[in-house]
């Protein structure tokens, strides 16, 4: 829950919420509790964990004894509210408004349209207005309209003064999912608490109950912040179930114990804090933290490689081992999602979508003759062209903003770029870098088209325009031996780096 300026409701950082008792499937240990990593970006952002019927099914399961309110509020698993039409914008993409739609589906489409994980929201909903366990007198419309705390700033006397234009199941939930990405995507307007640093972090909205140092390690912690900005005391901690003193607060504490409670620890896929990520990927241009782990279990170790491999999916990763393509469609642990086979042995490999469709596959280069392949898994070239030298350095992008990846050749500093397969001449040449650059392509400033970088050891000049000149980003990021990968990874439109490191 957020602060004034990010206009959420304070009142469910002060109250436990031992009203509404969230049974305990795993049983929290406030040791484990880590004021500075409440949850991995991984977990935070793993936005298909569950599906419409798996989130039906855990309101039923959860609350199985639920019984209407007294004036016919009904249970969090019946409740239905027709949700409007909404635009893309703050990294969700567009909602269609249906009729009459559960509760759950409410949630699910949110967390696939913004990104995030529907067990976030879950577990939002009970940290806010115990919704997901509340039953009889308990339900109200007032919870409803006020799901997520969502433009409910505290007023002068500590009641939350509620703006109407944000009320509504629907609204609450899409809001808070709007809100997050835009906490994570605008450093200019949200400040405080962005990872990597040390914050002085409020116990209470007491200021006289004083602050603690806290180190915020990933940027899931610090949107948690932003939303709620205060940490629990000790004395909240002592007694994790119930309530501390005067001056505990009680929302983060509560968004973790009931995710621990329910899906377990929150932290515990990330292969970042362990330090055995195959793939160390960057979701911003202000931090040189890695915000998202992912390790391949099954893939042995080649050249990486990164895209949209599948209808639906986030921009991932993947490894090239001879003929063989170990492709992951999320950022997590775990075995590749998809695996084919394309081209010989020995080829060059690159990827990219060549017809528009959304969706990246491969293309192999012998000399100067491409066969690009338009079906995953498909062994058979659908377009066979020539372009360029044998020994020219190949960028893959999409040079015009149209949609469709096409190639271009480096040779020393110049830059042969072609927007169709046709082969024959460049449409467009300029020079960028120095010859000894390794050249990095990627849509920098999320305006549709991609451009160039270079990378001197582990520092990167990225230019946003497709000319010479000096960079308009400069970032240090991983070691100056990773080999890197370039992705839109939270599908902000912006792409960021990222680095393998087998």
């Amino acid at each position: 829950m957020a602060t004034r300026l990010a206009f959420a409701s304070i009142l469910g950082l002060l109250l436990p919420f031992v009203l509404f008792p969230a049974p305990h499937a795993q049983g929290a240990n406030a040791d484990n509790f880590d004021p500075g990593y409440i949850i991995s970006d991984a977990e935070f952002y793993d936005w298909d964990s569950m599906n419409s019927a798996e989130v039906q099914d855990f309101f039923e399961d959860i609350n199985p004894r639920c019984v209407p309110g007294p004036d016919g509020t009904p249970c969090l698993q019946d409740y239905r509210e027709d949700t409007p039409n909404t635009p893309a914008r703050s990294g969700c993409t567009a909602h269609v408004g249906k009729d009459g739609e559960l509760a759950s589906k409410v949630v699910y489409d949110v967390a696939v349209e913004c990104g995030i994980n529907p067990q976030v929201f879950i577990v939002l909903l009970q940290k806010e207005q115990g919704l997901v366990t509340a039953s009889g007198s308990l339900l109200n419309a007032q919870r409803y309209e006020r799901a997520t705390g969502l433009s409910c700033p505290d007023g002068p006397d500590g009641q939350p003064i509620c703006d109407p234009e944000h009320g509504g199941f629907y609204k609450q939930v899409r809001g808070a999912g709007e809100r997050y990405n835009a906490y994570r995507d605008r450093p200019d307007i949200y400040k405080n608490y962005r990872p990597g640093q040390t914050w002085d972090i409020l116990y209470h909205p007491d200021r006289t109950c004083g602050t603690g140092k806290v180190y915020i390690e990933n940027m899931a912690t610090t949107l948690l912040y932003t939303y709620t900005p205060y940490q629990p005391n000790e004395a909240a901690l002592d007694n994790l179930y119930g309530t501390g003193d005067d001056c505990s607060s009680y929302g983060n504490r509560n968004f973790w114990r009931n995710y621990v409670d329910w899906f377990g620890n929150p932290t515990s896929d990330d292969c970042i804090a362990t330090n055995e990520c195959d793939f160390y990927l960057a979701n911003d241009w202000t931090t040189s933290n890695a915000r998202l782990g992912v390790l391949i279990t099954d893939a042995p170790t080649g050249n990486p490689i990164s895209g949209v491999w599948d209808v639906g999916t986030r921009e991932s990763v993947g490894v090239r081992h001879g003929q063989d393509l170990f492709l992951k469609t999320d950022h997590t642990t775990g075995p590749a999602d998809i695996h084919y086979k394309y081209g010989r042995i020995g080829d060059e490999v690159f990827v990219g979508d060549w017809n528009g469709d959304g969706i990246d596959t491969p293309a192999v280069r012998r000399g100067n003759t491409w066969y690009l392949t338009n079906i995953p898994g498909a062994s058979y070239a659908d377009i066979v062209f020539h372009y360029g030298r044998e020994n020219d350095t190949v960028l893959i992008g999409d040079w015009n903003g149209d949609g469709i990846d096409t190639p271009a050749v480096r040779r020393g500093k110049t830059i042969y770029q072609s927007n169709d397969f046709a082969g024959g001449n460049a449409e467009h040449e300029y020079m960028y870098g120095r010859e000894t650059d390794t050249v990095i392509v990627g849509d920098w400033n999320g305006n549709g088209e991609e451009t160039l970088g270079v990378r001197r050891g582990f520092t990167y000049y990225l230019k946003n325009t497709t000319t010479g000149g000096n960079a308009d980003i400069v970032m240090n990021y991983g070691r100056a031996n990773d080999l890197v990968v370039v992705g839109d990874w939270d599908n902000n439109g912006t792409d960021t780096l990222g680095v393998y490191r087998p």
